[in-house]
């Protein structure tokens, strides 16, 4: 008998803490919480991806019924959304649902947009001067978006970019001025290097 009342009297014992244990209670657990990356959500956390699905014999980002767009702003960001994944520079993957990104080439915080056009009162009326080179597509798509090293935005998959003047481009693939120095903005003119960084 003895043996079993010494089996049972651990589990019950509290004696042994855990410092990441969930205190009932209270209502945050004892141990902080990481910081999460500022651009893994952006905007509006209704349209992040918080889920994944298996496809085959890997776990992939779940494809969502929101629409590839970039609205190009005047004078402000490029407001993406679509099923995006997003290769910063340094080759760290993130996948989101809704990004803003910079395009005057002053943000702190690239590929992501802070506001700082406002400071350096980065003007561009955001005309679209090229013209479609792909139908509409109307079923989710995904799209890859890769920041450039000292360059632009390089994007590869369906994306339908347009502005509130009614102009409009959808394309496979291309090159996103991110320096705000194009004369063909919203791309990119070098298609690699950017003027500055």
């Amino acid at each position: 008998m003895d043996d079993t009342s010494k089996a049972y009297a651990k589990p019950l014992s509290w004696s042994d803490s855990d410092p990441y244990e969930y205190s009932p209670g209270l209502d945050t657990p004892s141990a902080p919480e990481p910081a999460a990356k500022t651009h893994e959500s952006t905007g509006d956390k209704a349209l992040d991806r918080w889920f994944l699905e298996q496809r085959g014999n890997k776990r992939v980002p779940k494809r969502l019924d929101v629409a590839n767009e970039l609205l190009v702003t005047p004078g402000g960001p490029l407001k993406m959304t679509g099923n995006i994944t997003l290769i910063d520079e340094d080759g760290s993957v993130t996948h989101s649902n809704n990004l803003s990104l910079c395009r005057c080439g002053a943000s702190k915080n690239k590929p992501i947009c802070d506001d700082k056009h406002l400071d350096i009162e980065f003007f561009d009326g955001g005309a679209i001067g090229q013209m479609s080179d792909w139908m509409p597509v109307s079923r989710p798509q995904t799209i890859t978006v890769t920041c450039v090293k000292d360059g632009p935005l390089k994007f590869r998959g369906y994306l339908r970019i347009y502005n509130k003047r009614g102009q409009e481009c959808i394309t496979m693939n291309g090159a996103l001025c991110r320096c705000g120095k194009s004369s063909k903005k919203p791309f990119c003119e070098n298609k690699g290097q950017c003027c500055s960084s």
